[in-house]
């Protein structure tokens, strides 16, 4: 593994990812031709809140979230702090399985490491976007992105997988070696059931971004148009979300405590019953959760943004202590 360094334009995750519709290819295609083109959008500073797409923790004591420009910051327990990430490249997911094992997932095919010490570039062998990435074990790790990109991780190098689709992957959960979802636009979900990825029928149609589950038979998905489906390990079939915003981002500690962010700082949340709303005072888009308790959840999102649930009440740790999360230039 070796260390990089590149930069990448920000704009492609605003207009190609997690968007409510998606722009139809061709128009697509010349906006980001448009972006990429253009020398002074490559050399943009990095800002001094980043946006946050992705959280992961081992426990309590050891979050990490990433976001634009290779930004990847750091919880101990007392207090947060940026890691040196060796890229400038764009980050939008991590994920781990212990504190010396955490893997972080961006553009460009771009995959990072981290041993406990330090974050190491991995070679992957490709150059789509990857937009989600998930780990069963140090030897068991998917990552997916656009042109339905599926990529494994054995434990010792990165190998593509066919996906049977080239629609964008957003997102990817699993809750064995043979159970294994990934999700995307287009009403696109695979399931890999140990051999092979195969195509998911749906009882709905729409861009499926986020997907966590409690269980091989408690499983929860959410996309555009407050789309919120759930899987009982017989069927999927869809939920009043009472909202028509994009949801990004989905997860839980249990069947009657899930927690779906979105738009506009929109946060539902499932008692096993209904969803309903339990916003916090924040009006930026959401776009990665975790936590290990009901009492304590983390949302992560743009300018910066970190949240805290303790069970009752939101806190903006931007406000707080998250000052230290700052990027400068």
């Amino acid at each position: 593994m070796a260390s990089v360094s590149s930069t990448h334009p920000p704009f492609f995750w605003c207009l190609k990812k997690f968007t409510a519709r998606l722009i139809p290819r061709f128009a697509l295609g010349l906006i980001l031709f448009a972006l990429t083109a253009h020398p002074a959008m490559a050399d943009m500073e990095p800002p001094e809140t980043p946006a946050w797409t992705g959280i992961w923790g081992s426990s309590a004591h050891d979050l990490f979230v990433v976001g634009e420009y290779g930004a990847i910051g750091h919880y101990d327990g007392k207090k947060w702090g940026l890691m040196d990430s060796g890229t400038r490249l764009w980050l939008s997911a991590v994920t781990g399985t212990s504190p010396d094992s955490v893997f972080a997932a961006g553009y460009n095919g771009l995959i990072l490491h981290y041993d406990g010490r330090r974050w190491m570039k991995m070679e992957t062998g490709v150059s789509n976007d990857l937009n989600g990435i998930w780990a069963g074990s140090p030897t068991n790790v998917y990552a997916v992105g656009d042109r339905g990109t599926i990529l494994h991780f054995d434990g010792v190098r990165w190998a593509p997988v066919p996906s049977g689709t080239v629609n964008l992957l957003f997102s990817i959960w699993g809750s064995s070696p043979s159970n294994i979802y990934a999700v995307g636009g287009r009403s696109t979900v695979l399931h890999y059931n140990g051999k092979t990825w195969k195509s998911v029928g749906m009882p709905r149609t729409g861009h499926f971004v986020g997907i966590w589950g409690n269980s091989a038979d408690d499983i929860f998905l959410v996309g555009d148009e407050g789309i919120i489906l759930h899987f009982d390990g017989k069927a999927w079939f869809p939920m009043a979300s009472g909202v028509s915003d994009v949801l990004r981002t989905v997860w839980g500690s249990s069947d009657r405590n899930v927690f779906a962010g979105g738009e506009n700082g929109l946060v539902l949340h499932y008692d096993g019953r209904d969803w309903k709303k339990r916003s916090p005072e924040a009006a930026e888009p959401l776009r990665g959760i975790w936590g290990n308790a009901t009492s304590n959840v983390y949302i992560v999102g743009d300018s910066g943004l970190i949240l805290h649930y303790d069970g009752q009440n939101w806190k903006n740790l931007l406000q707080e202590d998250g000052k230290t999360l700052m990027r400068t230039p």
